[in-house]
């Protein structure tokens, strides 16, 4: 290939490289001599901004960095002048506060490249300052410790802590400041029986400030006394499906045993069945019964499946007809000239459709083992399904369109060929639709995990408090 055609080939190439390498120079230069007149202004802080981004944008702009220099110095001048000023009026805090912003601003211009020079004098009144200021704020955040203002305690504590995370013992005060009010407040809660609050709150004192005084041992005092230990008992089943509600019934013990409730415990349920006829004879003879004798569960729960039942639907098969569309070649007997002209045959297709269903209620109740009071109750019902609806082709599905014919091997006034988008959208979506259906077993192991997980739910949502 001559080298002038190699040239040619590379040159769009070349002349997008340079158009790309062009666009952060041309931004630069914009910047810079937006900052020129910003420097002429006399807004030096400004200016220097401008002179950074562009800086930034093409760091072999000489104009951007000599004036970024020039600039940044002044700024960094005028800071340190204000630096003094607050120092001569003896205001420790905005002393400090300046010097801070000051020396934020030297940093920045020096990580893009260009080294400015601190004012020695300063960082003098800041080193002076900073003692002073420190330790009173420090002084006046243990008076708020001590007078129970945790909250402005720690504000005080943590601008400490940002300026000089070493100050003497700060972590252990900070800790104080904001483990005490959560301690308290647990505290609170426990003593006045809301031990799931109470633990809820001691769990996030331990969770974000570790150990703190006897809060492990409050916390697990009031997971024991907030506790719900339930014992479950056989469920009835009046349905004709014999051994769903034994299923029921181990999906609820599997669920509530592995839920992250710390508040629920599933007992052992050798006893229940005891325990149920010793309360109906204890009713019977109109006595109290000692439960603690026969198992040591705060609540029993109850259950009975009234409806259960799973249908398999028929196929529904419904024949249609359409057209199928094809593209011919023509030629013209005069011209012989050849052309394309789109003929439709007459065909048929066939719809399906099939319902599965499946229907579950299932009543429930939580009732105390001490009073016989009733906790929670409710009747859950399920109607878990599935449909297909399909169409089928024996032949070129892509070409095929709806429509209508009466006779197949003649015309008719009431054919109609309906070969419009907003007409074939739907029979495209019928043709590739779904065609398996959710078999009845997997219906019925949905309605059973479905009943058991609502049961599991409902007794998980119950909160004594």
């Amino acid at each position: 290939m001559p080298r002038t055609s190699i040239i040619n080939r590379y040159i769009p190439v070349l002349l997008l490289l340079l158009a790309v390498t062009a666009l952060p120079s041309c931004a630069s230069r914009r910047l810079a001599r937006q900052a020129e007149k910003l420097e002429e202004a006399g807004l030096y802080e400004m200016a220097a901004e401008r002179y950074l981004q562009s800086f930034t944008a093409n760091n072999n702009n000489i104009d951007a960095a000599t004036g970024l220099r020039r600039t940044g110095q002044r700024t960094l001048e005028e800071k340190a002048a204000r630096v003094a000023r607050s120092w001569n009026q003896g205001d420790d805090r905005e002393t400090v506060y300046r010097y801070l912003d000051a020396l934020a601003w030297h940093q920045r211009i020096r990580a893009a490249g260009i080294e400015l020079s601190m004012p020695g004098q300063a960082r003098s009144q800041y080193e002076e300052a900073k003692p002073r200021f420190l330790d009173r704020s420090f002084e006046e955040a243990r008076l708020l410790l001590e007078e129970e203002q945790f909250g402005r305690a720690e504000t005080i504590f943590s601008e400490i802590k940002r300026i000089d995370p070493s100050y003497r013992d700060l972590d252990q005060y900070m800790r104080v400041s904001k483990s005490e009010p959560l301690y308290r407040e647990g505290v609170e809660q426990l003593n006045k029986g809301n031990y799931r609050r109470a633990y809820t709150t001691l769990s996030l004192l331990i969770e974000n400030h570790g150990l703190y005084k006897d809060a492990a041992e409050l916390r697990k005092d009031a997971l024991e006394k907030g506790m719900v230990t339930i014992a479950i008992a056989d469920f009835e089943n009046v349905t004709r499906y014999r051994n769903v509600h034994n299923l029921i019934r181990r999906h609820v013990i599997s669920e509530l045993s592995n839920s992250q409730n710390p508040f629920i415990s599933i007992v052992d349920d050798r006893n229940v069945n005891a325990f149920i006829r010793e309360q109906e004879r204890a009713a019977r003879l109109g006595r109290d019964m000692e439960i603690g004798r026969l198992m040591a569960a705060r609540a029993l729960l109850t259950g009975k499946l009234t409806a259960f039942s799973v249908n398999e639907g028929r196929v529904q098969r419904t024949e249609h007809r359409g057209y199928l569309r094809e593209v011919v070649k023509v030629r013209d007997n005069v011209t012989r000239e050849e052309s394309e002209r789109t003929v439709y045959h007459k065909v048929t297709y066939h719809e399906y459709r099939r319902v599965n269903s499946a229907r579950g209620i299932f009543e429930y109740q939580l009732s105390s083992t001490e009073t016989g009071a009733i906790l929670a109750s409710g009747v859950i019902e399920l109607n878990p399904g599935d449909e297909v609806h399909y169409a089928v082709f024996e032949g070129n599905a892509d070409n095929l369109v709806p429509g209508h014919w009466e006779y197949r091997d003649r015309e008719s006034p009431k054919d109609a060929i309906l070969d419009e988008p907003r007409h074939t959208r739907g029979l495209r979506e019928l043709l590739n639709a779904r065609q398996t259906i959710k078999p009845t077993d997997t219906l019925r192991d949905e309605l059973v995990g479905g009943l058991a997980a609502s049961v599991s739910q409902a007794v998980n949502r119950y909160n004594p408090e």
